[in-house]
């Protein structure tokens, strides 16, 4: 499309939000020399290419403001506390194009060292309430950088971020406030429990930030249970069609839940034995957990699945073979004809360098009341260096004389 003049041709490439990247072609002519080659919601996501002879670079907003490369790519001093200061004072008292500079490189300045954005996290929050979302975006992105090591110093925020979770509101925004609900909920997850719902909703809109949103949902769950048993039925979904990344989450979030609600996962568990012969490691490993922790409280549906978790006890993963130990010591409770053939393997187990999985196979052995183990049951009651073996191979030990 070709353009009249040069300022007509410019104003073409203003964006409607954000920042473009634009390209200047030396060789064309005014009006066709304009090619815009990237966008983004943070001036400080850009960086402008090195000029040629040919070609130039620059960026523009939405009020016609352009941006070089001094502004958009070169770093400030951290470690000038005055230049520090400047920028600051910059974003706290001017407007338009300098206030943008300034949040762009302090953007730049904490993803280098976190630290240089704690003295201006109160500033940033109230920039969440800004009109123009990209002040809202590069601030947000600011703060997210922060709480990655700061959690403590971000916490307060959660009144201002929660409500930025909306799927209404402007999706450029969900990410970096996803990021530090996830954050603040490992280190004070009561001043975010409140997210959950919109967490959930986020779940349901195929949202780019859903491995986060799950990470956030697990460190809820593991204090505040009750908070999120509600969207059960979307973890459900997840572990029944998701990918194999939310798949991880979703049953890492069931799996706390079950501890305390066992009910509402029993419909997973065919799901959770189909998933014992995932490639990925990380999803077999979640799923032995979450049939481990149902074991307790549904064992005869769970016996199905003992012939493949046998075979687990010599996977390559240890997380994968600690699970599988405690599914067997849970069904052979009460169905030990069921777990009998991983006698052999279950010896084999007291050798495991993880204490818990030496316990669950003495407990296991006992339950099956395996004749054959007394002896490596003798020596792990003697010399293991944990005292909760010790006590299981007793009282596996026990369990077999008494039947003998």
């Amino acid at each position: 499309m070709g353009f009249d003049s040069a300022e007509e041709e410019r104003q073409a490439h203003y964006p409607e939000q954000g920042y473009n990247l634009v390209e200047m072609d030396m060789m064309k002519p005014p009006g066709e020399a304009l090619t815009k080659i990237g966008h983004s919601l943070r001036l400080s996501e850009l960086t402008i290419p090195p000029t040629t002879d040919l070609t130039d670079y620059v960026v523009y907003d939405k009020d016609g403001n352009d941006y070089g490369r001094e502004s958009v790519s070169e770093l400030p001093d951290s470690d000038n506390s005055e230049e520090l200061e400047e920028l600051i004072e910059s974003i706290r008292v001017d407007e338009g194009r300098e206030r943008r500079i300034a949040l762009a490189r302090l953007a730049k300045t904490v993803e280098r060292d976190p630290e240089c954005g704690l003295d201006v996290i109160p500033i940033l929050t109230s920039e969440l309430r800004a009109f123009e979302i990209e002040l809202q975006v590069e601030s947000l992105h600011i703060l997210s950088t922060v709480a990655e090591e700061y959690p403590e110093q971000v916490t307060p925020t959660a009144s201002e971020v929660v409500p930025l979770l909306d799927v209404g509101g402007d999706s450029g925004l969900i990410p970096d406030a996803v990021q530090i609900i996830s954050a603040i909920a490992e280190y004070e997850p009561d001043a975010v429990v409140d997210a959950v719902p919109k967490l959930a909703t986020l779940l349901q809109a195929d949202s780019p930030a859903e491995p986060t949103v799950l990470t956030a949902l697990k460190r809820i769950a593991d204090v505040y249970p009750d908070a999120v048993v509600p969207i059960t039925p979307d973890l459900i979904t997840y572990i029944e069609q998701g990918s194999d990344s939310n798949r991880i989450g979703a049953i890492a979030v069931l799996g706390t839940l079950s501890k305390d609600y066992p009910h509402i996962a029993e419909e997973t568990i065919p799901t959770a034995t189909e998933l014992l012969n995932a490639e990925n490691h990380m999803l077999r490993a979640n799923a032995t957990g979450l049939l481990a922790d149902l074991s307790d409280e549904y064992p005869a549906e769970v016996r199905a699945s003992v012939p493949r978790v046998i075979d687990l006890l010599d996977d390559d993963d240890e997380k994968v073979r600690y699970n599988a130990t405690s599914i067997l010591a849970r069904v052979a409770k009460q169905y030990p004809e069921d777990v009998e053939p991983a006698i052999p393997s279950l010896i084999d187990a007291l050798d495991e360098d993880f204490e818990y999985s030496r316990g669950n196979a003495c407990w296991a052995l006992g339950y099956v009341e395996a004749d054959l183990a007394l002896d490596a049951l003798e020596e792990r009651r003697q010399v293991d260096s944990s005292e909760e073996v010790r006590n299981a191979a007793e009282q596996a030990i026990q369990l077999i004389e008494e039947e003998s």
